[in-house]
């Protein structure tokens, strides 16, 4: 199984960060510390390659704001699980068992202070300008919520909650009583690189319940599910809306390989090779509405969906201006770095 996810998000309520609770798993946990353009992504990969080619499963978790870039892996060795973690803003970490537990690799020994003080007023001015931006997107974000929830609002009036909790009895029926566990596993990301989308459920599943998300009628059902699962003595990844993270968009039963995902996080359509082997049942969140009270509402829900698409695409705007600030900083640290010693950086796992 692939296992690549995000652990945070640009949301409504400003950053949203999983790390925590991802990395709490970790046995041995690597903080690493630098300025942008530091090499804090490569070196996660460089030992996430190691742990693959000596055949070890990784869990990769990608910047939210940044998805080419890595924040955190975590690796399932044979008797314990070690971490490497981006451990600077906005999901900063620090030891909590220093030694014991954590230790900080800092990459901030292999600059030049002296380079980075001479650039001291255009790294100010960059990061500020970077700083506004992300201001700006949030800003953006917080319409967006403000709108989905006047959605909520309208589609409550038509929503047949009793056949919506009835769908959800009938796929956990057989299900053993108990308490969930879960582990944050974000799909979707609202980033400087535009909206991006992972497909990991439905390449890891063996049966795909795909939901239409009707006016969001589909991560009505998708929570709903979620709950219902907490009484269940069941393991899942639980993938959370980046920008409402109140609301579930992807569910993964991990040892049964069963997923459930939005139909926007499937990855359906034009994928038929990926998804071959896959068993997928189409769930049509429609059923849920009463169409006959939906015709009064229809017009005020497109209309608020197009507000909030507006908004969406205003916060995507705002940060893909802070892209450019922040590669312009990452090119500024990146070349005072010593590169050479950097190689040569070696950690026993």
């Amino acid at each position: 199984m692939q296992h690549k996810y995000f652990a945070a998000s640009n949301s409504a309520q400003g950053f949203k960060n999983y790390y925590p609770e991802v990395f709490a798993r970790a046995d041995h946990l690597y903080i690493i510390k630098g300025g942008p353009g530091t090499g804090k992504s490569s070196f996660m990969k460089k030992y996430a390659r190691q742990a693959e080619a000596d055949g070890l499963v990784c869990e990769y978790y990608y910047c939210s704001s940044d998805p080419s870039s890595l924040d955190g892996v975590l690796i399932h060795g044979k008797e314990r699980i070690i971490g490497f973690l981006d451990g600077t803003a906005p999901h900063v970490s620090e030891p909590r068992f220093p030694g014991a537990r954590e230790e900080i690799v800092n990459l901030g020994e292999l600059w030049n202070t002296e380079l980075l003080v001479k650039q001291k007023n255009e790294i100010i001015a960059l990061s500020e300008r970077k700083s506004a931006e992300y201001r700006s997107a949030y800003t953006f974000l917080r319409s967006v919520g403000n709108l989905r929830a006047v959605s909520d609002g309208l589609l409550e009036e038509v929503l047949d909650r009793a056949k919506l909790r009835s769908a959800v009895a009938r796929l956990i029926k057989d299900l053993p009583s108990g308490k969930m566990s879960y582990i944050p596993s974000v799909l979707d990301s609202v980033s400087m690189s535009g909206r991006i989308r992972l497909d990991t459920f439905a390449k890891n599943a063996k049966k795909l319940y795909v939901v239409s998300d009707f006016y969001g009628v589909g991560q009505i059902f998708l929570t709903a599910l979620f709950e219902a699962l907490k009484e269940c003595e069941i393991f899942a990844r639980v993938s959370f809306d980046p920008v409402c993270s109140d609301r579930v968009d992807g569910i993964f039963l991990e040892k049964d390989r069963v997923a459930f995902v939005t139909e926007r996080n499937s990855f359906v359509e034009g994928d038929e090779d990926g998804l071959r082997d896959v068993e997928i049942i189409q769930i049509n969140s429609k059923r849920f509405v009463d169409v006959e009270g939906l015709r009064d509402i229809r017009s005020e829900l497109r209309y608020t969906a197009r507000l909030a698409q507006s908004s969406l695409d205003g916060a995507l705007h705002s940060l893909s201006k802070a892209k450019i600030y922040h590669f312009l900083l990452e090119d500024i640290y990146g070349k005072t770095m010593d590169w050479k010693r950097f190689g040569e950086i070696d950690i026993k796992m």
